[in-house]
């Protein structure tokens, strides 16, 4: 019941966010199919939260999704505009970046290409799979290591993903990939090129400390891991190249017993 309440609520929200639609939902379907050269169709996609409302793309006769939509609301750019928190670009720039910074996880293989991006929205490719935040712990085991390096590889290629959190790395189990999707920008967040030390290490933090708090949908929600997921958290951070995070912070954060650290200004 507490389940189907807080996903009424999420598709309420979605509705509501899509009245302030900046591009109408019409024109980004007509522009989205010109560009693929076929009729399309837009689904509401309400899994995962982000400053824009979230589309899957289905061209005419497909079963199967082959990109998503992240388009601006002004509904939902008010709610930006009041973060006292974080500053955020206006959506014009916000997109424009987040686009280039998935571009460049795409070129090395840690990504979603983009198929366009304008002013008001754009269109990134759809990526099956299942978020790290929801596997099982065995599945984590085989997993988490690759995760791990695949984020020492990102910074190492200069990408900064502002927001590496479970949520947002996609295990792909059939094809044996992994990828990272939905990098949030502020106004400080730095230029492509260079990953501070700062930053990679919240980079670290900020994975390991959103993989303790799984969803209701994760099956191992609500369970504590067993000692084998932690031992290998423990190894990775005292046997390979060090972000500068020590095993036992490691291990701490991912057993949701420290907080991370905030994100370098």
């Amino acid at each position: 019941m507490i389940e189907s309440a807080a996903r009424l609520k999420k598709k309420l929200g979605f509705f509501y966010a899509q009245l302030g639609l900046v591009t109408g939902k019409d024109r980004i379907t007509e522009k989205v199919s010109s560009r693929l050269g076929t009729p399309v169709r837009l689904r509401p996609f309400l899994k995962g939260r982000g400053w824009g409302l979230k589309y899957l793309v289905f061209p005419a006769g497909a079963c199967e999704p082959t990109h998503l939509v992240k388009a601006a609301s002004r509904i939902i750019e008010r709610r930006v505009a009041r973060d006292k928190v974080i500053r955020y670009y206006p959506h014009p720039e916000r997109f424009a970046r987040e686009a280039e910074i998935l571009g460049a996880l795409a070129e090395i293989g840690l990504g979603p290409s983009i198929l366009m991006c304008e002013a008001d929205f754009f269109v990134r490719e759809y990526l099956p799979g299942c978020p790290l935040s929801e596997l099982g712990q065995e599945d984590l085991e085989a997993w988490l290591p690759r995760v791990l390096e695949a984020l020492e590889e990102i910074c190492e290629a200069g990408i900064l993903h502002t927001d590496p959190n479970a949520e947002n790395v996609i295990v792909d189990r059939q094809n044996r990939r992994l990828f990272f999707i939905d990098s949030e920008i502020s106004i400080s967040e730095p230029a492509l090129g260079t990953v501070s030390p700062e930053h990679r290490l919240f980079c670290h933090e900020r994975l390991l400390a959103t993989l303790s708090r799984r969803p209701r949908e994760s099956p191992a929600a609500g369970k504590p891991f067993d000692e084998r997921l932690p031992s290998l958290v423990r190894e990775f951070y005292t046997h390979r190249k060090s972000p500068g995070l020590s095993p036992e912070r490691a291990v701490a954060l991912l057993q949701g017993e420290t907080a991370q650290r905030n994100i370098p200004s």
